[in-house]
Parts: structure tokens; C-alpha cells; sequence
């Protein structure tokens, strides 16, 4: 039985799906019997988001689209692992959070204009999150650890 795998970006730099593409590099042949990717923008060409037993999410909520996003990757994934600094924390995606009152004026009508939420959340201010891996990017080790613990768990059943 192959895990069904997702990996989604928010508002970030996509620097952990960049480690993860990395990762793939070294490791695909080896995991390419047990992982099935659903989704993943940097791999494949159609994505969509459906029932899987994983979704990895970097970035942070920044626009009403994410928020929709994110909201149906949870609905639809039995884990959601954040990856990253951004996922877990905020920094640095949401520095715009820390800005001064005049600045929030000043943007106010650009933000409002394409969609952007007043202001950025983490995964967990928003949905239910089940692991994280941190890092800005992530640590590639951890990530490995996390992806062979969960084969060796799926192999047992």
C-alpha cells in the first residue's frame, strides 16, 4: 500500500519544497514503491487537492485564497505536517504583521485590492496541524526521518 503524499505551498519562497525536491533527488528510487504523490506543484504538472493520508504545507495565510486553501487540504488529508519556519512561526513570510500602524494604512488598499487577509496566520491559528518539521528551509534530515518512520508505520499494516 503506497501513502498518498501532498505537498502544498502558501504565501513563502517554496525554499521547503525546494529541500524536498532535493531530498527527492537522493531518494526516490528508494521510496517510489511506498509514497504516491497527489500533489505537488514542483513534480507534477496536474495537481489537485484530494484524499490523502499526508499533506505537507510551507508558507503562511496570507490571502483569502490560502485560507480556502488550507481549509480543504485539512479536510481532506488524515495528517498535516507544517514544513517550515513560515508554517510553524511566521518569520519571515508574515513580517508585514510587525509593521507600524502608518505602513498598515499605507498598504491597506493594496491588500484589500488582491485579496490579502489584514493580516498573515500560522497553520495553527487556522487548522488542526499534526507534526511539524522546522527550518528555514527545513532540516532535510528530519524530513527523511519523518518520511521513513511513516513507510516503516505503513508497512506494519
Amino acid at each position: 500500500m503506497k501513502l498518498k503524499v501532498g505537498f502544498f505551498s502558501l504565501t513563502c519562497d517554496e525554499g521547503c519544497s525546494v529541500n524536498v525536491l532535493e531530498v527527492l533527488n537522493n531518494k526516490y528510487f528508494e521510496w517510489k514503491n511506498y509514497l504516491e504523490f497527489v500533489n505537488f506543484r514542483l513534480i507534477k504538472s496536474e495537481n489537485e487537492i484530494k484524499e490523502m493520508d499526508i499533506a505537507f504545507v510551507e508558507g503562511v495565510v496570507s490571502t483569502k485564497k490560502d485560507l480556502e486553501k488550507i481549509k480543504k487540504i485539512r479536510e481532506k488529508t488524515k495528517k498535516l505536517i507544517a514544513l517550515g519556519t513560515c508554517a510553524i512561526s511566521g518569520p519571515p513570510s508574515n513580517l508585514r504583521n510587525n509593521f507600524n500602524e502608518e505602513k498598515k494604512r499605507e498598504i491597506k488598499e493594496i491588500l484589500e485590492k488582491f485579496g490579502f487577509l489584514e493580516k498573515c496566520f500560522t497553520l495553527k491559528e487556522v487548522v488542526k496541524v499534526d507534526g511539524e518539521i522546522p527550518g528555514c528551509p527545513i532540516d532535510e534530515n528530519k524530513f527523511i526521518q519523518l518520511i521513513e518512520n511513516l513507510i516503516k508505520n505503513a508497512r506494519r499494516y
